[in-house]
C-alpha cells in the first residue's frame, strides 16, 4: 500500500498514528444484517504536517453508512415506506433514516 500525496501541499506522506477502526452497515447478505470493519488508516505530510485519512469508494468522508445503504434509504422513500420500516429493513437506527 503506497501512501497518497498529501490532499493539502501535494507532499510526501507516510503512515500516521495507528488504524482507526468503524462499524459500516452494509446490504444485507443472504437475508442477514451484515457490518463491515473498516479500517480507516491516517497519513501525515512531511512538509505541512497535515494529518489526512485514506478515502474509499464505499463511504463518503465523515460518514458512517455505506454508499449503498444511502442509495437503499432513498429508494424506499421513493415507495412512500414509514422511516421506521426502512429501518427494520436496511438494520439502521431510525434517526439515520
Amino acid at each position: 500500500h503506497k501512501p497518497p500525496l498529501c490532499p493539502h501541499c501535494h507532499g510526501k506522506t507516510i503512515k500516521y498514528d495507528f488504524q482507526r477502526t468503524s462499524t459500516i452497515p452494509i446490504l444485507d447478505v443472504q437475508g442477514m444484517p451484515t457490518l463491515l470493519k473498516l479500517k480507516k488508516r491516517r497519513f501525515q505530510c512531511k512538509d505541512c504536517h497535515r494529518v489526512a485519512v485514506a478515502k474509499t469508494s464505499l463511504v463518503k468522508k465523515n460518514c458512517q453508512i455505506s454508499e449503498p445503504v444511502w442509495k437503499k434509504i432513498t429508494h424506499a422513500h421513493t415507495q412512500k415506506l414509514t422511516n421506521s420500516d426502512i429501518a427494520n429493513q436496511l438494520h439502521i437506527s431510525v434517526s439515520t433514516v
